[in-house]
């Protein structure tokens, strides 16, 4: 369990670093750019090994000792490289736990005879350590680049200068060591950038140990060729196959291939075994020279495959020499998965229309000069340098605008809302950092490097038009990670930033949303990230005049905690706008991708939550403010996808719209993948390269086509069978089971409306409303909801002569349903008409185009009813509580034109039934509302009244006054409602007890609320009091509670306690019954070593404390880890619960030898704890040697000399074996 949680600290570390700064740290980051120049493979003997012993400093600054080998002209210590094939690529090895730098001169010299600069390292950082290791290698890297720069002797061999390949290098390792190479190798993409540092290669183990990393390894950002190879042997019981390599193999993601070596052991990949080695290990049938020749005859095919590029030595380098499509071992058993292999270059199409690429994190403000949108930067999987704008105001489509800034991270921008702008970013590589928008050239200019705010990442960042400057606050900072809370200005007159030492400044954060309100000349301050993970919902404000904040305490509601949002600001009405980001759930205080959309006023500084349906939750978009067409124009962002969509946020109707996708294709369209394709070094594929295609979650794989004449890979696939969404594409390419993949995302568009043929009519009735729902008229085949568009019904009439229309209509339900309202005055109007009513409908959008708008007409029929009751006077009538069943008639309280017969609707759908008495109401129970089937009236107007038990007040029941036709029938379906008032007076109740027995748990304290165990029907304030009582348990009123207390250990039933409550006119007293069950307590055992084992027998003593049981105890013992048996002792008691106890317990069974004796105790609830003694059985014929008193034997003082040698001898071998058992526990 602990190499998880370690495994766990450090990817939590690592993504908390991620999720709020330069966003390459994370699992969308691409592998860096792979050298082309590769090195010309030898034979596997072409050179001499030569080594020399170095050393390095690790990332926390400790010396570390470590051994090169290299291939050299003559073999042996210090002799020199010998580059007549430079450069060679270098392999960082790590030894298992307990080897040292200097226990693999067999893997070394092997590796160097065939090109390879190798660096053996011993046991110096356990795998738990991920992000340290990964450190280890960039000082590694330095240190072997400061070899290769220089040439120094002291450091490496003679003549190595340019002689090491930097640009391909591997990891590798024995056991733990191996264990340390995977995950360095996993998690290196998600630590370093683009062209940081060249990532690792080469991937290989032997003996893989999994003790320290788990097996809960996902690569991210693996470098390309993500190959790697892994040997153990079959025999290895120190890290045994299916409890190590395999498991963790079963889930990584990368690719990999395993050789199970028959007849290996784990010991055998070390220089040198000692006996205790192999004790504690499997007996190996090959020979250590065997097995460590296997193992070069694989790594060397595979380090040239890797490392240098040779791709016709693929066949080699996965044993597909026989059969390429089933490779083989003779001495192993084989298993692979290739499917994250890219051992070929695919250079993709990045969006199948001409529009901006999906990302986050981009920059997009509008610019006044030219009334367009402006995109540019962002971040996925790679930076952006492109620029794009749209203009609603005529294309309304995104144009390419040329190139923009290249700065890398979460980028911060802020305009002067005229035509200025300021961009900066952190940049890992040199590039600038800082950007100056024109918008009378539409276009940017870099600044050059100076001082710069520390937290030049994932800040805020806005103008104040008041200073004339811009202010920028918090972010990460580089160096150290932390989140600053500094306050710095930029002069854009000079380009100088200056730190303006902010007092009383928030806590440090990163992402918040930052605004400048002209009316109070301050800039305003919401939200961030802290580093101890914490959103905030803070309100801050900075006066520039005096360079202090303060936190501001705002009335009304406003957003919970968030950070990452994307901002806009209308400049002009003084209104500030954020969406989504990632947010505090107000329901359970989760975290949450979001989707509102808030607007602050910035000169009430009032925050209001506006409709925001129908959009993805997502962070990290870009959003701006479209002053002519009164829209906010939102772009990207991210959740678990990266959005390449376009929505517009119309101001006026408060709804969002879908207006383009870069990857929306629709339903008739072809996804068409094509892609040129290279080896790695830059040479064309074969000509039989085969090229398959799939969307990503479907089984089956689409025929591509390869065009060797201009190494383009091309396939075709239909979207008709997806759902409407975000899919993904993939290609493969592959030859002999070399192959790559590269994947594209796209959207699926969805068809317009389809409407009902033959379309339906509808009815509505004389001064009625109908609601007919969008989904009644249309359908969408892609599922997508549809809606009525508001501005477009028109009423006519069917036939000539018939009376005009007078309807209304209401869209509901967020236009999904519309309700039609009858207006007209049917005085002396008999008789139906139809009318044609006509509008329009759309879907929820189609992306790429604007909403998808489908005319529609049906017919209405007007339909006439007969006319209803008019309710004369609603009533009230007075009863008492408590009353007895009293008869009402209702019938003089309604009347209609015809003077039907009226009677009160019985039906069992109405409200105030209730089917479980058969009767109605609630407080108030109603009867008598139906007669017997065979009554010659079935219905009444009769209604039977009784209020329930103990309850007065006054209630409104509503009912259903139908027509009667007589029989068992109604005139006809429509109510009129008689609100009848019932008024129910008090009479004086005592009070009630609901509880008169509570149980709890021995040693426990229970609260009960008072209200709870007794209540007053008349809502009369209680006063109650406690009576009696008894020693074993108390009882106490505390704060509205009734408060039970047992005494300590105490379990059994209490009955003397009553209590007593008073309405101030009656008194009741209820006896009380506690129960307290009684809980099994530990019990404790104090054990006593027991002797060595004396003619077949050991005697045990303990000492047991048990508050619930004075015995009989069991003591259960195993031998040597093996079955539990049981013997009963005696026992003795020394004091209260406390008793002394022995046993003899027998061995005749056990060999002579130390024994482990494992111990409990069972008190017939549970047991103790296990205790563990190692006992010898001695051998009474061995007696050792004899003095024999004579004077050519050893005298006394040689006997004590002879004695003492042979206990330290006997104590140093001990110590040994101890220290290796540890090492194979």
């Amino acid at each position: 369990m602990k190499r998880h949680q370690g495994m766990a600290l450090v990817l939590s570390a690592l993504l908390v670093t991620a999720i709020l700064t330069s966003m390459i740290i994370t699992a969308t980051a691409e592998s860096n750019e792979e050298s082309s120049n590769f090195t010309a493979p030898v034979s596997p003997e072409r050179f001499s090994p030569g080594w020399k012993d170095s050393r390095y400093v690790d990332s926390e600054n400790n010396l570390k000792d470590i051994r090169l080998y290299y291939p050299s002209a003559q073999p042996g210590e210090d002799e020199p490289i010998d580059c007549a094939w430079a450069p060679y690529p270098w392999l960082a090895f790590h030894a298992d736990d307990g080897e040292g730098f200097d226990d693999y001169s067999w893997l070394g010299e092997g590796l160097a005879k065939a090109g390879y600069f190798v660096v053996i390292i011993g046991e110096e950082r356990a795998g738990d350590e991920a992000y340290q290791g990964i450190l280890d290698h960039v000082q590694l890297i330095e240190a072997i680049g400061f070899i290769n720069l220089t040439g120094n002797l002291n450091r490496g061999p003679a003549g190595a200068q340019g002689c090491i390949d930097m640009d391909h290098w591997g990891v590798s390792g024995h056991g733990r060591g191996a264990g340390l190479a995977m995950v360095v190798s996993s998690y290196w993409g998600s630590v370093f950038s683009s062209e940081q540092y060249q990532p690792p290669r080469a991937l290989f183990g032997v003996g893989l140990d999994i003790d320290d990393i788990g097996e809960n390894i996902q690569a991210i950002g693996l470098a390309n060729p993500a190959h790697s190879l892994f040997l153990t042997g079959t025999v290895d019981t120190v890290a045994p196959i299916d409890e190590h390599i395999k498991p963790l193999l079963q889930q990584w993601n990368g690719g990999w291939q395993l050789l199970e070596v028959v007849g290996a052991n784990h010991v055998q990949y070390e220089d040198d075994q000692s006996f205790l080695d192999n004790l504690f290990d499997g007996d190996a049938t090959m020979t250590e020279s065997e097995q460590q020749q296997h193992a070069i005859n694989k790594f060397t095919p595979f380090l040239d495959l890797t490392l240098k590029g040779e791709d016709e030595i693929w066949y080699a380098a996965s044993s597909r020499e026989n059969n390429p499509d089933q490779p083989s071992d003779g001495d192993s058993y084989l298993s692979e998965n290739l499917d994250a292999n890219q051992f070929y270059l695919i250079d993709l199409e990045e969006t199948l229309l001409d529009a901006p690429a999906g990302r986050f994190s981009p920059v997009l403000f509008y610019d006044h000069q030219t009334n367009k949108t402006v995109l540019s930067a962002g971040w996925s999987g790679g930076n952006f340098s492109d620029m794009w704008t749209l203009d609603l105001n005529d294309t309304a489509k995104w144009e390419n605008g040329g190139s923009g800034p290249n700065s890398i991270g979460t980028n911060t921008f802020a305009s002067d809302g005229v035509a200025s702008g300021l961009l900066v970013g952190e940049s890992d590589t040199g590039e600038p950092t800082m950007w100056s928008w024109n918008g009378y050239s539409s276009s940017w200019t870099s600044y050059s490097e100076g001082v710069r705010p520390s937290g030049m990442s994932s800040q805020a960042m806005a103008w104040d038009s008041g200073s004339q400057r811009y202010i920028s606050y918090g972010g990460q900072d580089a160096d150290s990670g932390n989140y600053t809370n500094e306050t710095w200005a930029f002069n854009p007159g000079n380009a100088v930033w200056q730190n303006l030492s902010a007092g009383n400044s928030p806590r440090g954060i990163s992402n918040p949303a930052m605004f400048f309100s002209e009316g109070w000349n301050r800039t305003i301050l919401f939200g961030g990230y802290d580093s101890g993970k914490n959103l905030s919902n803070e309100t801050w404000m900075f006066n520039g005049e005096t360079n202090t904040w303060s936190k501001l305490s705002l009335s009304g509601s406003f957003p919970t905690g968030r950070a990452g949002m994307a901002t806009a600001i209308d400049r002009e009405n003084q209104v500030a706008y954020i969406f989504g980001g990632i947010a505090q759930n107000p329901f359970d205080s989760g975290i949450d991708y979001s989707n509102e959309l808030w607007k602050l006023d910035l000169a009430q500084l009032t925050w209001t939550k506006m409709t925001s349906w129908g959009i993805d939750a997502m962070w990290l978009s870009g959003m701006t403010f479209d002053k002519t067409s009164d829209k906010l124009v939102l772009f990207g962002g991210m959740n678990d996808n990266v959005f390449d969509q376009t929505w517009l946020y119309d101001l006026t109707e408060e709804e969002w719209e879908l207006h383009a996708s870069s990857s929306a294709i629709t339903s008739t369209d072809v996804i068409h993948i094509s892609a040129t394709v290279s080896e790695r070094d830059l040479d064309s594929p074969p000509s039989t390269l085969e090229i398959n295609c799939r969307v990503v979650g479907q089984s089956n794989w689409t025929v591509g086509d390869w065009n060797a004449v201009n190494d383009t890979a091309t396939c075709d696939l239909s979207p008709f069978s997806l759902d409407p969404g975000f899919h993904t594409a993939e290609m493969k390419v592959s030859n002999d089971g070399q192959q790559a993949s590269v994947e594209i995302t796209f959207e699926r568009a969805n068809a317009p409306p389809q409407l009902e043929n033959p379309m339906p009519y509808f009815v509505i009735d004389e001064e009625s409303e109908l609601i007919i729902n969008a989904s009644e008229i249309a359908s969408d085949v892609d599922g997508h909801e549809l809606r009525f568009i508001g501005n477009a019904f028109t009423f006519t009439t069917l036939h000539e002569g018939d009376p005009e229309p007078e309807l209304d209509y209401i869209l509901q339900n967020d236009r999904r349903a519309v309700k039609l309202v009858d207006l007209a005055d049917w005085t002396e109007r008999r008789g139906d008409t139809w009318y044609t009513v006509c509008g329009e409908i759309r879907d929820e959008s189609t992306p790429g185009n604007p909403p998808s708008r489908v005319p529609f007409c049906f017919e209405l029929m007007h339909q006439s009813i007969d006319d209803p009751y008019v309710v004369l006077e609603h009533p009230t009538f007075t009863l008492t509580e408590d009353q007895n069943s009293t008869n009402f008639d209702l019938a003089s309280y309604v009347t209609d034109e015809e003077l039907d017969v009226v009677a009160i609707h019985w039906n069992t759908e109405l409200d105030y039934y209730d089917m479980d008495s058969d009767s109605y109401g609630g407080n108030i129970r109603l009867t008598g509302i139906s007669e017997m089937a065979d009554s010659a009236s079935s219905y009444t107007s009769n209604v039977m009244v009784e209020p329930t038990e103990h309850w007065h007040g006054e209630e409104e029941i509503s009912f259903c006054m139908h027509h009667y036709n007589g029989g068992n029938t109604l005139a006809n379906g429509n109510c009129i409602w008689l609100n009848v008032t019932f008024i129910v007076t008090p009479v004086a109740d005592p009070p009630i007890f609901n509880i008169s027995q509570i149980t709890l748990q021995e040693d426990t304290i229970k609260d009960v609320l008072l209200s709870e165990i007794v209540w007053d029907p008349d809502g009369d304030e209680l006063n109650i009091t406690l009576e009696s009582g008894e020693s074993n348990i108390t009882l106490e009123i505390w704060h509205e509670q009734l408060r039970i207390t047992p005494k300590s250990d105490w379990f059994g039933r209490a009955i003397a306690w009553t209590l007593v409550a008073t309405d101030g006119t009656e008194s009741i007293r209820q006896p009380m019954r506690i129960i307290v069950e009684e809980v099994d307590d530990d019990t404790i055992v104090e054990w006593q070593r027991p002797a060595d084992i004396i003619e077949n027998m050991t005697s045990l003593r303990l000492n047991i404390n048990d508050v619930d049981s004075d015995g009989p105890w069991l003591i259960e013992y195993s031998w040597d880890d093996g079955d539990w048996k049981g013997i009963t002792p005696s026992c003795a008691e020394e004091s209260v619960n406390q008793f002394e106890c022995q046993a003899d317990l027998l061995a005749h069974d056990l060999l002579y030898g130390d024994h482990k004796l494992n111990l409990r105790v069972n008190d017939g609830y549970s047991t103790s704890e296990v205790t563990s003694y190692w006992i010898e059985k001695a051998d009474p014929n061995d007696s050792g040697l004899s003095g024999g008193g004579s004077s050519s034997g050893l005298s006394g003082l040689a006997f004590i000399f002879a004695g003492i040698l042979l206990l330290l001898a006997g104590g140093g071998l001990i110590f040994t074996m101890l220290r290796r058992g540890d090492k194979y526990e």
